[in-house]
């Protein structure tokens, strides 16, 4: 399982690579680089903590591993999610802790699990302000048909079934989607919100870089818009659809097209940068496993 893993990591660099030169990558002027690299740092801590997430998602399924190899785990797979499919993401880390087919398959059941929670969780958190905010918006009626229909199909059992059986019928074949005891994956719910209280509020900083002319509301278009992203499973990263999310949300704010825009745009250079760090951190940890 090793070899997929090393195998998978040198394609994911492959789809970084493409997506970063088809940029155009020219930095606009920064007002306040003080709250840049604050907010840096809050980006850090939540692909910090989504280490840590993955390892309470497994623990809660009965696996300990060290958080060592938690963040190998995650950390050395974290490009995977430019390869078009998203299920990589979800394969990736398994990979690395999975030894043999059977254990491949359980570890690759509790990281999707861990995803449709982390996607959930933050789509909640987005929930409450956006409809107080937006009110019948169609970003409001969107995100809550979203909401409703996602609970249903994790945490009740008749509708997952009926759901999967349409899904048999239209596309002739089966789909695996486990369904989640809401207490029992109240541990992963807690990790999980955990990553978004950290990139919610260093997107909220990572805005004032760019503007004083803000709402605390607008902090949560980060969390809808990785939401969104993450559900966009034919598209790399969530490419474009993130940006976006995050230009509606914020022009529906009150903020001008062009600073929305720019901020759009440089938040996926900060994100990459929490994903280098993770990634970087992930293979320091390795190299040094090895000499030991």
């Amino acid at each position: 399982m090793k070899k997929l893993f090393n195998i998978l990591i040198f394609i994911s660099f492959i789809f970084l690579f493409v997506y970063l030169i088809k940029q155009d990558l020219i930095i606009p002027e920064i007002p306040s680089l003080s709250w840049l690299i604050i907010s840096v740092l809050f980006v850090f801590a939540g692909f910090y903590a989504s280490t840590i997430s993955w390892q309470v998602a497994l623990k809660s399924h009965g696996k300990k591993i060290s958080h060592k190899d938690a963040i190998v785990s995650h950390g050395q797979a974290i490009f995977a999610k430019y390869i078009p499919g998203k299920i990589w993401v979800i394969l990736g880390r398994a990979s690395y802790i999975a030894r043999g087919k059977e254990e491949m398959k359980n570890y690759s059941f509790v990281s999707m699990k861990e995803q449709l929670i982390y996607i959930w969780a933050g789509l909640m958190i987005s929930a409450i302000p956006t409809f107080i905010f937006y009110k019948f918006e169609w970003i409001s009626i969107l995100l809550t048909a979203i909401i409703v229909l996602l609970s249903l199909v994790l945490f009740s059992a008749p509708f997952h079934r009926f759901i999967l059986g349409i899904f048999k019928r239209l596309f002739k074949k089966e789909l695996e989607l486990p369904v989640i005891s809401f207490r029992k994956s109240l541990p992963i719910i807690l990790s999980t919100s955990l990553i978004w209280l950290f990139w919610t509020l260093g997107f909220y900083l990572f805005m004032l870089a760019f503007s004083d002319d803000l709402l605390p509301v607008m902090a949560f278009a980060f969390p809808l818009s990785v939401s969104f992203g993450v559900l966009a499973i034919i598209l790399p990263g969530g490419l474009g659809v993130r940006e976006g999310m995050i230009v509606g949300y914020l022009t529906l704010a009150g903020l001008d097209i062009e600073t929305a825009t720019t901020i759009s745009f440089m938040n996926r250079l900060w994100f990459i940068g929490g994903e280098v760090f993770i990634f970087l951190l992930s293979l320091l940890i390795r190299l040094i496993n090895k000499k030991d």
